[in-house]
Formats: structure tokens, C-alpha cells, sequence
């Protein structure tokens, strides 16, 4: 007699096909765990619309959805990260309830908190008593001191706020008890992991959060030689994210037959084009603003070098995306891009001071544009480690083996 398949719930604040970021997060962790069993998915009515739409459209059998909605008084919390995050909260207490009531129908084998990806917020899945995986989480990653400088005080603000928020949640006895009733916590990053095991788990271990699927963004097609290096920044244009820093060091390179590219939009927008204005550059920097997704691939497929100066990531979804694409990345040695970028794919910088930083980022540029054989062999590295180390299905294969350990099946 064969063993039935494991029955998995999965905690999914956010969750969506063919999104970015945290939905993707989510959404890739359902589907990948549901290819040989059956997964309940609960998550936010707000990605309802595109996970309705994509189950019909594939005759999708093994994922089960299960939306908790919050009162309508609720929904203005979604304008400000702030009260977001109070909605957040909000949302795992009645999730929790929608747990309980699914497992006394069900009876799941294991409960698996995939997102928010967030380590100082306790989860709906901690009360149900059976085994646990909490994360891969991050969160625990901070600019390094002294490198708020030039963020602003709206930028200034939120970054005390963010630290504010932390240690308060970090405090509350709900996540202690997360904390506790994870069977085997994950957390993304280093940094993370040390903050996690302050919470009292258990069982600790380390793991992306992330993955690409190899060919999915098509295939990498090497952009008509014209005499320029065009390096580029994809994102939310958020202070934390250093796009400041790039253009910073892209100044002080002073490249004769170099272009910047920025795409995205954001609240830094106005503050990024002023500091353009300041450095002279403004003729060799484009602001693109939000693409969609295909016309931001292009903007992808004719640079050569992606800058990702980011503070605190504890993901990087266009890291990986670059180097699948046979990009060299540029990026600081911090959080997660200090983990999927190596000296063989890229430059993953150290981050001891703003004009240490700025200096070593502006050398990386005048080497990537004065050898394009560097560019080509740095590129392929990466492709080579981003399509082996970091797909979805060899981080589907890792969580199967974490359902397995902590199921006993």
C-alpha cells in the first residue's frame, strides 16, 4: 500500500502568479510544493483576482486557496508602511482562527509560514500544534552606520521607525511563541539568523528566500556592440535601496562612453534626478521610470552591468535575474546580494564607508567598461551559478527535505 502524500498548509500573506517580489515568494513556494501533493494556501483576498484566474486557466487541482479577509475599516492601513505592517499583524490573528478551522477539516501534516518574509512578526501557522517550518525569513539586515547619509529625513525616518518596529515586535510575546513552536525556523541571511536566534528557536538553519526559473525570462541574447558600457538600476526607487551610491560612483568614474539607466519609480525619484543635476551627469543618465514587465526585460537585455548598491535587501529577485540574463553584478557585500554575488560573477563590495564605498564602486565600473572579456566571463559565471544554485526547483527540493525531517515521512 503506498504512503499518502504529505498534506501541507502554507501561510502566504502574500501570494500571486507572475508578480515580483513577496508574491512571487509565495506563490512559487505553493506551486512548486504542489506538484506531488495536495497544498492549502492561505493568503490576502487582494491577490484573489490572478490566483483565481491562473488556477482555472491550468486546471490547477493540488492548490487549494483559502482568503482571510479583514474588515473593510481596515483597508486604509494599506497607504503607509507603518499601519501595513500593523494590518499584517492583524491579518495572522485571523488567519490563525482560518488555520484552526482548515486543520480540524483536513488535518495537515505540517504548516509552513512562507510570507511575509519577515522574522519580527509571529505567524498564523504557530498555534495548530503540529510541526512547523517558519520561514526562510529576513528583516534582520540594517544599513551599516554611518550609511544613512544622503537618505533624508523622510528616509531618516523610516529607517528609525523600521529599527523602532523591530525592537518592539521583537519584544511581544506572540513572537516569542512563534518563535517557540517553530519545529525548524529558516532564516534568509547571517544577519537575520543572529536576530532569530535571540527569539529562542530551536533549530536554526540558513536558506534563500528567492529563486528564477532557467529560460524564463528567454533567452539571454548579448546586446550589438555601439561603442558604450551602459550600466543600470532596476527597483523601487527607495532610499535604502543606494541608488544615490551608483550614481555617486558612476560621477566619479567619469566613463567617456558610458549611459546609466534607471528603471523604476518611487519616492526618491525627485531626490535621484536633483543629485544627477548636482553631479553633471544628467546627459548620460535616463530615467525610465515603472516599466512593464517585458519593456523592463529589454531595458535588461541592452545594458551590461547591473549597480545594486542596496543597503538592507534581504532577497534581490533582479540579481538573480541579471545574472540568469549573462549580466555582471555590482552590489554591496550585504544581506543577500553578499550571497548570490561572488568574485567570479561580479563585485560584492565592502561596506566600511560612504566614500570607500563610492571609490571601490566607481573602480568596478572602469574595469567592467575598459575589458569587455571581463564583462563576458563574469556574466557567464553568474548565469552558470544563478541556473544551478539558485532556481526554484533546487529551493523546492530543499524545502521537500525540510517537510520530510520535521514530518517524519
Amino acid at each position: 500500500m503506498s504512503e499518502r502524500p504529505l498534506k501541507v498548509l502554507q501561510i502566504a500573506f502574500a501570494c500571486e502568479p507572475e508578480r515580483g517580489s513577496e508574491p512571487a515568494v509565495g506563490w512559487n513556494c505553493a506551486y512548486a510544493a504542489s506538484r506531488d501533493k495536495p497544498v492549502w494556501v492561505i493568503t490576502d483576498p487582494s491577490h484573489k483576482a490572478k490566483i483565481e484566474a491562473w488556477l482555472q486557466k491550468h486546471g490547477e487541482k493540488n492548490i487549494h486557496v483559502a482568503y482571510h479577509a479583514m474588515p473593510a475599516w481596515t483597508q486604509w492601513m494599506w497607504r503607509i508602511q507603518f499601519t501595513v505592517n500593523l494590518y499584517y499583524y492583524l491579518w495572522n490573528i485571523g488567519a490563525g482562527t482560518l488555520a484552526k478551522r482548515l486543520h480540524a477539516e483536513h488535518r495537515f501534516d505540517l504548516v509552513h509560514h512562507v510570507t511575509y518574509v519577515r522574522y519580527w512578526m509571529p505567524s498564523a501557522g504557530a498555534a495548530l500544534g503540529i510541526p512547523f517550518v517558519w520561514g526562510p525569513l529576513g528583516g534582520g539586515e540594517s544599513a551599516p552606520p554611518g550609511f544613512l547619509r544622503g537618505v533624508g529625513l523622510k528616509g531618516l525616518f523610516e529607517e528609525n521607525l523600521r529599527a523602532l518596529m523591530r525592537w518592539v515586535f521583537e519584544r511581544d510575546p506572540r513572537l516569542k511563541r512563534t518563535a517557540k513552536a517553530a519545529t525548524i525556523a529558516v532564516a534568509c541571511s547571517e544577519d537575520t539568523a543572529a536576530r532569530m536566534r535571540e527569539l529562542g528557536v530551536k533549530d536554526l538553519r540558513v536558506m534563500s528566500s528567492i529563486g528564477i526559473t532557467p529560460g524564463g525570462l528567454g533567452e539571454a541574447i548579448p546586446r550589438k556592440p555601439d561603442g558604450k558600457v551602459r550600466f543600470i538600476s532596476v527597483g523601487r526607487l527607495l532610499h535604502w535601496k543606494g541608488f544615490h551610491f551608483g550614481l555617486e560612483a558612476f560621477a566619479k568614474a567619469a566613463i567617456p562612453n558610458a549611459e546609466f539607466v534607471v528603471v523604476g519609480n518611487g519616492p526618491e525619484m525627485g531626490r535621484l534626478q536633483a543629485l544627477v543635476d548636482r553631479l553633471g551627469i544628467r546627459e548620460k543618465v535616463t530615467f525610465t521610470g515603472e516599466l512593464p514587465w517585458r519593456d523592463g526585460l529589454r531595458q535588461f537585455q541592452e545594458a551590461d552591468v547591473l549597480i545594486h548598491p542596496s543597503l538592507h535587501d534581504s532577497g534581490g529577485f533582479v540579481l538573480l535575474e541579471a545574472m540568469e540574463m549573462r549580466k555582471p553584478v555590482v552590489c554591496l557585500k550585504l544581506g543577500g546580494p553578499g550571497v548570490y554575488v561572488n568574485g567570479s560573477t561580479g563585485f560584492a563590495i565592502e561596506a566600511r564607508s560612504i566614500p570607500q564605498v563610492i571609490e571601490d564602486l566607481a573602480g568596478a565600473m572602469r574595469s567592467l567598461a575598459a575589458d569587455p572579456e571581463l564583462r563576458q566571463r563574469l556574466g557567464q559565471a553568474g548565469h552558470l551559478r544563478a541556473i544551478t544554485q539558485f532556481t526554484w526547483e533546487r529551493k523546492a527540493a530543499d524545502t521537500e527535505r525540510l517537510y520530510r525531517e520535521v514530518s517524519g515521512k
